[in-house]
């Protein structure tokens, strides 16, 4: 009787992963995140850090900061070009 149990319950078990299966790439399609949304967050992110740095630099003026600072620029700017060029590419 238990062999019985376990081929049934493994049977059932595996129906049920195959309809979970079946369900989850259509759940994905209907949640594709916007055009450019994680290069916008990192522009997002960077510009924020760019802020909190600027502030540490206004407060302590010194070479360690200042040197984060122009780094952040860089990269802040890089992060703009990202989201311009995949936003032309979307026109």
């Amino acid at each position: 009787m238990s062999i019985i149990r376990t081929t049934a319950a493994g049977f059932v078990a595996s129906l049920a992963l195959s309809g979970l299966g079946a369900a989850a790439p259509a759940l994905a399609d209907d949640a594709a995140p916007a055009a450019c949304s994680q290069q916008q967050a990192q522009y997002d992110r960077a510009s924020a850090k760019l802020a909190d740095l600027t502030a540490k630099w206004q407060a302590h003026p010194n070479a360690h900061n200042t040197k984060a600072k122009k780094a952040q620029t860089q990269r802040v700017a890089k992060a703009q070009a990202r989201v311009e060029k995949c936003q032309a590419a979307q026109a």
